[in-house]
Parts: C-alpha cells; sequence; structure tokens
C-alpha cells in the first residue's frame, strides 16, 4: 500500500487546531476535535436520473447508500399499505422479501443488508422489524405508536422523532439499542411529516414539518438533547433527507397545500444553503445516502405517485470570488473589458456621470485617459489595449462610439438607433455587437460593428434594458437577464447569437437585471444584480446549455462592470444599495474546502 508520505513528501500532520491557509492535498489530525481532516477542491453536487423503482409509492422507510440502498413499506397510488422491499444496487431496484406487516409513514434506518422498520400505519403501530439481508424479523415495539416521525441512525443505534397520532404532532423521542427502544428528551417542537438524518442515536438533526403551520425549524440532537439551530430558507413538510452533521441534504417537499417542491439545500453544520434542484419536484420520496458526497431520492408524488430516482452527486468544481484592489474612482454602470490581470474599466456613474478610465494589472488601478464624452449605461468590448464604447447616457441616449488603443479613446460612427443599459461582446475595437437597452422605449435592435461602421441586423426575440452579456465577437454572443418595463419584470431569458439570428436556450435560474458579465458565447458568468439584497451576490455560471448556482460574490450588487473569463473573472464597481461601489473581487473557478475524513 502506497504511503502518504510517498505521495505527498511529508507526515500527516497532528495538530491542536486547523491550518490557517491549508493548500489543495494537505491532510492533519485535529487533536481538539479528534477528527482527520484535509483540503480538497470544492465540489457542487447535481441530480441525475436512476433506475425507477418497481412498484410507485410514497412514505416508505430507506435505509443504505446511493448505490447500495434499501426502500420498504409505503402507499400505492390506490391508497393501499405495501409490505414491498426494493434493494438498489446503484442501476437498478430488485423486489426481495416483504415486511411482515404491511404499512406506510414509518421510520427507517441502517443499510441496505442490516435495516430496521419502525413505526407505522395503519393503524398507528409500535412495531419494529429487522432486517438481515434476507428476511424481515419482528422484534421488540416502540413505547408509543405512531407515524411520520423523523428517523435515522443503524439497525443497533437508531433514533425516533416527532410524528403523530397525537393532535398537532408529537415532539416525543425514542432511541433504539439494538434491543429496545427508550424514552429520551423531546424534540423543542412537537411535529410531524418532517424529515430526519444523522449517523445514530448521538447524532441527528430534525428538519421542517408541521404542526398548526408549515415548519422550517432544524434542531440537531447530541444524544441527550435537542438544540435549535439555523432554520431551513423555506418552511416545508413531507421532505426527503440523507446525511450526517455537518454534512447534509433536505430535498423536496411541500411548501403549502399541494405545492409540491423540487428544491435542495445543503447543511454544512452551521447554515442551510439553496443548491441545484430536483429534476422533478416531489413530496414523500424515500432518501438514502450520506448527505453531500452521494445521495438518493427514490419514488413520492409529483403530484402523482412516481416511481422515478434521482442520484446526487458532487460532479462541478465551484468557484470563488476573492477581495481585489479597489478602484480608484467608486462608479456603477461603467464599461469594461480585458481579462483579471489586465482590464480597463471607463465612464459610469459617480454620480454625476463620469468620462474616467482605469486599468487593471492584477494588482492595482492605475488613472489613465479619459473618455472623451462621459456618459454611463454603455456597451463596451474588448481588450485592456484595444477596447470599444458604444452607446450610453449622459442627459440622453446617445449613440456614440470610442476606440481605445491603449493610450487615447478616439471618436468613431456613432449607433445607428441611439439607447443605453444596452448589452455588447466582441474581441476588439474593430469587431463588436450592441444589442438591446433603452431608446427611450425598451429595445430588441441588434448592431454589428466591422471597425468603421454599425450595421443593423436580426433583433433579439425578447426586447430587454440591463441585461448581463458575454461573447467573443460579432458573430457569437450571449444575452441574459434585464428587464421589460413597466415595473419590475425581471428576465430570466436566455439569448445565444450566431452571426445571423438570436435563439431562446437555457434560462437563468435566477431572474435579475443590472448584473455583471463576462466569457463567451459558450462559457459565460452572471453575477450581481437587482434587487438587492435578493440577488445582488448571485452567481451562475454558463457551460453553453444550462446555468448552475456557484459561489456569491462577497459585496451584493447591481450595476457592476465584468471583464476576463468563467476561469479568471473581474467584477468592479457597482452599487451596493447604499452608494456607488469601488470594491473589486476576483473570480476563480476553482476554490478549496476543508473536509473531514468521513465526508471527504
Amino acid at each position: 500500500m502506497t504511503r502518504y508520505k510517498e505521495l505527498k513528501g511529508t507526515n500527516i500532520e497532528i495538530v491542536s487546531s486547523d491550518p490557517s491557509n491549508p493548500i489543495e492535498g494537505q491532510v492533519w489530525y485535529n487533536t481538539t476535535s479528534n477528527v482527520l481532516k484535509g483540503r480538497r477542491p470544492n465540489l457542487a453536487g447535481s441530480w441525475s436520473a436512476g433506475g425507477n423503482m418497481n412498484t410507485a409509492r410514497v412514505d416508505m422507510g430507506g435505509a443504505g447508500t446511493q448505490s447500495a440502498a434499501l426502500a420498504f413499506g409505503g402507499e400505492n397510488a390506490s391508497g393501499t399499505p405495501q409490505a414491498i422491499t426494493e434493494s438498489y444496487d446503484g442501476t437498478s431496484f430488485s423486489e426481495v422479501n416483504d415486511l411482515n406487516t404491511a404499512r406506510y409513514g414509518m421510520g427507517g434506518a441502517g443499510t441496505q443488508t442490516a435495516a430496521l422498520s419502525f413505526g407505522g400505519v395503519p393503524p398507528e403501530t409500535d412495531k419494529t422489524e429487522s432486517w438481515n439481508g434476507t428476511n424481515w424479523t419482528e422484534v421488540n415495539d416502540l413505547n408509543d405508536a405512531r407515524q411520520l416521525g423523523g428517523s435515522n441512525g443503524t439497525q443497533t443505534s437508531a433514533l425516533l422523532y416527532g410524528g403523530t397520532p397525537t393532535p398537532g404532532g408529537t415532539a416525543n423521542t425514542e432511541s433504539w439499542n439494538g434491543t429496545n427502544w427508550t424514552e429520551v428528551n423531546n424534540l423543542n417542537t412537537p411535529r410531524w411529516r418532517l424529515a430526519g438524518t444523522g449517523a445514530d442515536n448521538t447524532s441527528a438533526l430534525a428538519i421542517g414539518g408541521r404542526a398548526s403551520s408549515f415548519y422550517d425549524n432544524v434542531e440537531e440532537w447530541n444524544g441527550t438533547n435537542w438544540t435549535e439551530v439555523n432554520d431551513l430558507n423555506t418552511a416545508k413538510i413531507a421532505l426527503g433527507a440523507s446525511g450526517t452533521n455537518p454534512s447534509a441534504l433536505a430535498f423536496g417537499g411541500e411548501i403549502s397545500p399541494g405545492a409540491v417542491q423540487s428544491n435542495t439545500e445543503q447543511w454544512n453544520g452551521t447554515n442551510w444553503t439553496e443548491v441545484a434542484d430536483l429534476s422533478t419536484a416531489r413530496n414523500r420520496p424515500v432518501s438514502a445516502g450520506p448527505g453531500v458526497p452521494a445521495s438518493l431520492a427514490a419514488g413520492g408524488a409529483s403530484p402523482s405517485y412516481t416511481a422515478a430516482t434521482e442520484e446526487w452527486s458532487l460532479t462541478t468544481l465551484v468557484g470563488a470570488w476573492s477581495t481585489g484592489s479597489n478602484l480608484n474612482t467608486a462608479r456603477e454602470a461603467a464599461g469594461g473589458a480585458g481579462t483579471q490581470t489586465a482590464s480597463i474599466v471607463f465612464g459610469g456613474n459617480v454620480p454625476p456621470v463620469t468620462g474616467a478610465t482605469e486599468q487593471y494589472d492584477g494588482s492595482n488601478w492605475t488613472e489613465v485617459n479619459d473618455l472623451n464624452s462621459a456618459r454611463s449605461s454603455m456597451g463596451s468590448c474588448g481588450t485592456q489595449t484595444s477596447a470599444l464604447a458604444f452607446g450610453g447616457y449622459d442627459t440622453a441616449a446617445r449613440g456614440k462610439t470610442e476606440s481605445w488603443n491603449g493610450t487615447n479613446w478616439t471618436t468613431q460612427n456613432d449607433f445607428n438607433t441611439n439607447r443605453y443599459y444596452l448589452g455588447g461582446a466582441g474581441a476588439s475595437s474593430t469587431d463588436a455587437l450592441a444589442f438591446g437597452g433603452v431608446e427611450p422605449s425598451v429595445s430588441d435592435k441588434t448592431e454589428s460593428w466591422n471597425g468603421t461602421n454599425w450595421t443593423e441586423v436580426n433583433d433579439l426575440n425578447t426586447a430587454r434594458r440591463s441585461m448581463g452579456d458575454a461573447g467573443a465577437s460579432n458573430t457569437s454572443a450571449l444575452a441574459f437577464g434585464g428587464n421589460t418595463p413597466p415595473g419590475a419584470n425581471y428576465k430570466s431569458e436566455t439569448e445565444s447569437w450566431n452571426g445571423t439570428n438570436w435563439t431562446e436556450t437555457g434560462d437563468l435560474n435566477t431572474a435579475r437585471q443590472y448584473m455583471g458579465g463576462t466569457g463567451i458565447q459558450a462559457s459565460a458568468l452572471a453575477f450581481g444584480g437587482e434587487p438587492i439584497p435578493g440577488n445582488g451576490a448571485k452567481t451562475e455560471q454558463w457551460n453553453g446549455s444550462n446555468w448552475t448556482e456557484t459561489g456569491d460574490l462577497n459585496t451584493g450588487r447591481t450595476n457592476v462592470t465584468g471583464t476576463g473569463t468563467t476561469s479568471a473573472g473581474l467584477a468592479s464597481g457597482g452599487y451596493d444599495g447604499t452608494a456607488s461601489s469601488a470594491a473589486t473581487e476576483e473570480w476563480s473557478d476553482i476554490s478549496l474546502v476543508t473536509v473531514t475524513f468521513s465526508d471527504s
């Protein structure tokens, strides 16, 4: 067996506190928390289709992992309680021996070959059955008959909490030691139709549920007591959950009667974060797996009963924003061009509008020669030494065009149609595309620049203003988001330009306007936007087909200027909800995260 030292050239460190700035691949043992930890690239998860169950049903018990799971009991579409047990091998479900007592709404714990089923209905039962990989055997009963509680653990160390039949739900908690159930300390909030997850009877999370209303409450069990911790972002019932503390997922469920959800939230031990949705919205699924690394959601209702299965895996590198040097002049709605280490920002609104131009070398901003015409909300493209500024606003919509040669701005031929808050794309001062904006009515017009003149070409499908933009030339561009007044009619639509026509493609996850954008037609970033605080920090990454939520800006803002690429981007200036901003942030498409041995 290869040793760690042979791979990395050093032994695993033994330390009393985590290193302040660990590098990728570094591993250490923390003697204070008694865990092995390491540093690896941060990965985002997503759901993909797995093999369907043989029998569509809801309110099953579950056990095991993503590739070795067990689903038992449940209620079928005709309302009949089931004794069916199905085993999943990571590809397909196979029927195995049935429960002794048909039921649904039970708790489940354990693995594919050593599982436990307890409680359920009809009627509310206290029955417990143990699975040895072949057969179910009745063992000692619960103290309280109930259904629809939260549960977790192993065949020899399990926990059941909440549920009915008590009106409004019960707070009772019972702990299983492999032989008997023992009543232990209650939940703080009685409830039913909650989700539960955790390693054993000493560690658990009770998530969501209801009594007189739908709850976002989450409670943490330490083996003795329940403690309220930070809530879900969305109150819900009948959801699925998997994993352990501090690495859990909560998915699906209902936010109001009949309002079935696909939302997924990820728990890091402190907070819940919304991550990639289920492909099929559903409530009352069965779940399995260690949570964030790999999970399973099967069955449920959407709202019709489904046999569909989805598998959660960590598949995508997660980028992150870090702080760079501030602009010399705080501003919003400026133009920009270039790369992360060789950018130029020009114009914008301080207020008033400015012609100030600054260059960034990856460390500092330096003031250079100003635009000839001060303005904001213009289109822009190019590089630090060959850029173009077009359109914009001073006291009215303008069609002015200026080119930058690395030293000075030169006035060029105007647009055919004056406008501002438009999108722009292009590689240099001789190759550009201008689209959308305000004329003062919202515009769908597109114009192409050849270095001398603007020519009208085919229009956007959706007229809009204040959109995000990306693109490497006047034949390859992307327009996303924006607004189509009257009012805050925020858009999520994305359109792709092939040199002749615009084609509608995959929408942003969050409709918004006044965002920053950077990249090319096949690989782009969208960040910031209105409204603040709701969307001001959100970042989404485009892979040519779909948008995926990724790491947020550190400072939420609108009218932010974007330059660079999807692997190394730059966000400069903007409006932070109070005033124009000078903040600069640098994007890297690879960020690092510290993990424990159990969830790495």
